[in-house]
């Protein structure tokens, strides 16, 4: 990337968003993977607007752009694997409108899934996906990876919750599809299709989610069964009848030993 290319990135984003300093490309080369390789550069967008533009560069220059949540990937997904640009959207942190009423939360991606998960609960409502870095990773990122958690099972995984996005495509044209409608099923349907495209159809600036009323209770129950067969015909068996639990987790021997070994639940 030569130096016309970085100065026209300084001009987009000002100058302290904008990092070609050897320490940061080198956190930028990895994220929670075992893949590394190093950008040339690496910049902080706080609007739609900066993005489009830095695309538009992008495609005009041909320098590769990888667009990057919290890194907590665990499939090399935000290494920049030809270099060029890491788009960092951390700085896109707001929480635009909660709005219970109508059972949505609009958010910019940079916002922690955490966060979002704090900002419901006043309301009685949570945002169900809960993946298992939900203290660190962004929204952007659940959408990108369709980021879905243990309790999958009952509540899905991300696609089932985002009703719209504002997305900047690879040449800077700025896209919205979807509706805050929670029933919407005129045209195509292109907000599944940038859910789980993990960066590669353009960059998501604006999420619009569903969000759940909180259970009014819940309880946590232990069985022991003799044999692994045993666990597996039971998970069958609860899942038919009827109950839909949010979360099942089979534990084996080893793994009771283990957590003994170095607790004091005593479980038998």
């Amino acid at each position: 990337m030569d130096t016309t290319i970085k100065q026209a990135l300084r001009e987009i984003v000002d100058a302290e968003n904008f990092t070609d300093s050897l320490i940061d490309l080198i956190a930028y080369s990895k994220d929670a993977s075992e893949h590394r390789h190093r950008p040339d550069a690496a910049v902080w967008p706080v609007n739609t607007e900066q993005i489009s533009a830095i695309m538009k560069l992008a495609n005009r220059e041909k320098f590769p752009v990888t667009p990057r949540g919290a890194g907590t990937s665990l499939a090399g997904l935000a290494v920049p694997e030809k270099g060029g640009l890491i788009l960092d959207l951390g700085r896109m942190d707001k929480i635009i409108d909660i709005n219970i009423e109508d059972r949505l939360a609009v958010v910019q991606p940079g916002v922690v899934y955490a966060d979002l998960d704090r900002a419901l609960s006043p309301h009685g409502f949570f945002f169900p996906p809960d993946p298992a870095s939900g203290s660190v990773c962004t929204l952007g990122g659940n959408v990108a990876t369709n980021a879905g958690g243990i309790k999958g099972a009952k509540y899905g995984t991300t696609k089932d919750y985002v009703l719209a996005l504002e997305v900047v495509l690879p040449d800077g044209r700025i896209l919205h599809t979807g509706s805050k409608c929670m029933k919407s099923v005129s045209g195509y349907d292109l907000t599944r299709l940038f859910v789980g495209s993990e960066g590669t159809l353009g960059v998501v600036t604006e999420i619009t989610f569903k969000v759940n009323p909180k259970p009014p209770m819940n309880s946590t129950s232990m069985a022991t069964f003799e044999t692994l067969e045993d666990a597996g015909r039971a998970v069958s068996e609860i899942m038919h009848s009827g109950i839909i639990p949010s979360a099942l987790e089979v534990v084996d021997q080893q793994s009771l030993v283990a957590i003994n070994e170095n607790t004091d639940l005593g479980l038998p």
